[in-house]
């Protein structure tokens, strides 16, 4: 598709339309979604959205064609590494299944997941550049490593509850419960009362170097 896409600028150039984005052509938008849409079509019951693989020189997903793609899926995960990155990766259908088909704490344990290892990454960069660590910082740190660890590696493979439950472990193992923010009754619930020291999926991986 990025072949195509490139092909699209030259015929453009050459009919001396006026290119946008990176001399790509307006209507790129567009060509790539008559594309990925249709890729397989059935009569009566709709269509299925292509799914493809994107990969750009130095990982730039700001490049037109990743960046259009990203918008005409329903969702994609974005790879570097060898591990999936939350921030990159996205659906626009899990509102439809979190907490109805899922347990009740599935989108509560989901952004708070995602609100800690942000603030870890914010923490790393303050370490990184010899800033002064408050103990929290130094919790979002040892949650960072364990949340690559247990859930952003490629090799880890569990089901949604026992990753739920893990989730619950982990945030038990780095945080006192007062600090997640999260409803009450959903702390009283799932939160570990002691927190295990190591998981089986810990143990089960191997490393990655």
């Amino acid at each position: 598709m990025t072949a195509y896409a490139d092909a699209m600028k030259e015929v453009g150039i050459s009919m001396e339309r006026v290119p946008a984005n990176r001399g790509y052509m307006g209507d790129l938008y567009s060509q790539l979604a008559r594309r990925y849409e249709k890729a397989c079509d059935y009569d009566g019951a709709g269509s299925v959205t292509i799914l493809s693989v994107t990969t750009m020189p130095g990982g730039d997903v700001t490049h037109p064609v990743p960046d259009n793609t990203g918008y005409i899926t329903e969702g994609q995960f974005y790879l570097h590494d060898d591990m999936l990155d939350p921030f990159g990766s996205l659906s626009r259908l899990k509102q439809h299944v979190i907490g109805s088909s899922t347990r009740e704490d599935h989108s509560q344990i989901m952004n708070t997941m995602i609100r800690f290892y942000s603030g870890a990454t914010e923490a790393e960069q303050k370490q990184a550049m010899a800033f002064d660590l408050s103990s929290f910082d130094e919790k979002q740190i040892k949650f960072g490593e364990l949340f690559r660890k247990r859930f952003m590696r490629l090799d880890v493979s569990i089901p949604l509850e026992e990753a739920l439950d893990l989730c619950w472990q982990t945030l038990a193992e780095c945080f006192d419960a007062d600090e997640l923010l999260m409803k009450q009754a959903l702390i009283d619930k799932y939160f570990p009362k002691v927190a295990a020291s190591s998981s089986p999926v810990d143990s089960a991986q191997p490393d990655s170097e």
